[in-house]
């Protein structure tokens, strides 16, 4: 079969030359994701300005912070045994691997202590059931490594309690296994836990809520980014000049991040944190993500159909118009306790241009585009999003201003005090022949 295709087929050309112009969206590290290190990276930590370590990178930062932790767990971790000190030292190392923040430093180390607590009891009772039993004993270690190594994404107490059942099993292979030993593990890890919650909280802290509030700015960025390129694209673009669909994978990742470096503040574990009020608020982000990111296939069927130009101009300025309140969000969080003037005017100019395209469809007898609904939802998010505090100790500020279009009448403020969304009036949009699923 072979010859007889090689003597039909013609020989192929010369190999085209390799595109050195592709960027992906999302770098990985090590074949994963990224982790909150990437997202706090140019985050300062906490404290005086004089210090001169304060604004060096995180991962310098991170080695200090390791440093003197393990120096510190190696002096307690002494003082309790002079032989086992090293377990000490390793949970108080360990705390730093993989986080960024101190809210994420404070909580695998407690992850840790747990996950040795509940590893030493389960420990001790299948030591005496292994015990004269080797090949019961090393089948439970290779499914305790694989078991804690899978269970590892979802926390890390499930790992460290299946290393501590797996560390039991081979001291009883030793015939060294005892329960004052796995007891003093215990004591070690605790104890250099602690020194890497106190370093961590003391020595070149990064705040979790600086990293959130930077992970909000730059989601914002992504989105601008995608508006923009979706107005591209509606104004008749070609593909090589805006490319929403990366632009959306973009969006995605920062989703993602936002949503990573936020998980500590979602629990009821931080000192006078609102995990509601933040839930609240990611799936508000969420939202906004899916609506932009629904723009992308509608954008490109109706750059490709015959979608009459008024309409699709109107569906460009709507765009345009959000991207320039995402961008005004992008450059001033700070300034995002209260919606800003700029993004007022924006959002004012984006309802503004939706209502002509819907007047434009009426005029043309056309059927109203299925990209109004998300522009209309967009809108509402972008504007409740705006008037969102910026994540402080305490949660939300006491007064919020939450603007809104109900039920198409005017605009309206209302001033809300406490939680934003116990008063928050419920937002519709009128669009005539539109519903959720065909949007």
């Amino acid at each position: 079969t072979y010859t007889g295709l090689a003597g039909r087929v013609p020989a192929p050309g010369a190999p085209a030359p390799a595109d050195t112009g592709f960027e992906p969206a999302v770098a990985l590290s090590l074949g994963n994701l990224p982790g909150s290190p990437s997202v706090a990276k140019d985050v300062h930590a906490r404290g005086r300005g004089w210090n001169p370590l304060r604004g060096v990178p995180l991962s310098t930062r991170q080695a200090f912070q390791a440093a003197c932790a393990g120096g510190l767990a190696i002096v307690v971790g002494k003082a309790i045994s002079e032989q086992r000190y090293y377990w000490a030292v390793i949970a108080a190392f360990v705390a730093f691997t993989g986080t960024a923040t101190r809210s994420e430093t404070v909580i695998k180390a407690g992850h840790r202590v747990l996950g040795t607590l509940l590893g030493i009891i389960a420990g001790i009772g299948l030591a005496h059931l292994t015990t004269g039993h080797s090949l019961l004993a090393l089948t439970l270690i290779v499914v305790s490594m694989s078991v804690g190594f899978y269970l590892v994404k979802v926390s890390y107490a499930y790992m460290i309690f299946f290393v501590t059942i797996m560390v039991a099993q081979m001291y009883t292979l030793l015939h060294e296994f005892s329960a004052e030993l796995l007891l003093l593990r215990l004591e070690e890890t605790a104890a250099g836990a602690l020194v890497g919650i106190l370093v961590s909280l003391l020595f070149l802290p990064t705040s979790t809520r600086d990293t959130v509030n930077s992970a909000r700015a730059e989601l914002f960025g992504a989105l601008t980014e995608l508006l923009e390129g979706v107005a591209l694209r509606f104004e008749g673009a070609a593909v090589e000049d805006a490319d929403p669909d990366a632009l959306a994978r973009e969006v995605d990742h920062r989703l993602r991040a936002l949503a990573l470096v936020a998980r500590p503040l979602t629990r009821p574990l931080v000192w006078r944190n609102n995990p509601s009020y933040l839930r609240e608020r990611l799936r508000v982000y969420a939202a906004a993500a899916r609506r932009a990111r629904v723009l992308v296939p509608l954008a490109s069927a109706a750059t490709s159909t015959a979608t009459p130009t008024p309409l699709r101009a109107h569906l460009a300025a709507a765009a345009r118009a959000l991207a320039a309140a995402t961008r005004d969000l992008t450059s001033h969080p700070d300034r995002a306790v209260v919606a800003t003037d700029e993004v007022r005017t924006s959002l004012a100019a984006a309802r503004a241009s939706l209502r002509a395209a819907e007047e434009a469809a009426r005029a043309e007898s056309a059927r109203a585009p299925r990209a109004l609904l998300p522009l209309h939802h967009l809108c509402d998010l972008l504007d409740d999003l705006a008037t969102a505090p910026l994540l402080q100790r305490g949660g939300p500020g006491p007064v919020v201003t939450v603007r809104g279009t109900v039920s198409g009448a005017p605009t309206t403020e209302a001033p809300v005090t406490g939680d934003p969304r116990a008063s928050t009036p419920a937002v519709s949009v009128e669009a005539p022949g539109l519903t959720e699923r065909q949007g």
